[in-house]
């Protein structure tokens, strides 16, 4: 009888062993340099009320790919929220900039799915008009931001060569990575085709 239930035992985990070797685990890294595009759309959450707006970020990307990493870079285009409580500083919505970062992937978990982690860095022009009480009645003034954020996420493989991501993570409007003064969250969205 106990001999039964052993044969039984070997029997599941060999079946179980195939069954996930063929989910779990596949590595299809390449192991050549290969050219990506990608187009990604992130919002950043105002955390704190000092960072006093929210953005939107749209970038297409040209990435280089060489077995898990992926490093990209491309111009950005940002979007202003402006908060919805009074304030005196009243915001232009739109900014132009610079995205670019490093991404690390892991092998691939199930059959096309793969995690990733992403150090992402975006330099852009925050434009805006200061209110005061009397003369002047207000100035213009710009600052430029450098945004980095550290994320994970997962990337999807829909076709062979076409892929999408999406994620999550934090990170601060100083320029330094891991420097709080304005902390900051942010999701995103992206789609890349890898050549």
């Amino acid at each position: 009888m106990l001999l039964k239930y052993k044969s039984l035992l070997t029997l599941a985990l060999l079946t179980v062993g195939g069954l996930t070797n063929n989910l779990i685990g596949q590595d299809t890294v390449k192991s050549k340099v290969s050219l990506g595009i990608r187009f990604i759309s992130n919002y950043d959450f105002e955390v704190y009320h000092e960072n006093n707006f929210r953005t939107v970020h749209l970038a297409p990307l040209f990435s280089v790919n060489f077995k898990h990493h992926n490093f990209f870079l491309g111009p950005q285009y940002s979007y202003i929220i402006q908060p919805t409580d009074l304030t005196n500083q009243i915001y232009e919505h739109n900014s132009f900039g610079l995205n670019f970062g490093y991404r690390y992937y892991s092998n691939f978990l199930l059959k096309n799915t793969r995690i990733f982690a992403e150090f992402n860095y975006s330099i852009f022009q925050v434009k805006f008009k200061n209110y005061q009480l009397g003369p002047p009645q207000w100035t213009d003034d710009e600052e430029v931001y450098v945004e980095n954020t550290g994320s994970v996420g997962l990337d999807y493989t829909i076709l062979n060569q076409l892929h999408m991501s999406c994620g999550f993570g934090f990170g601060s409007y100083s320029g330094f990575f891991l420097i709080f003064e304005k902390f900051t969250l942010t999701s995103y969205l992206g789609v890349e085709y890898v050549f």
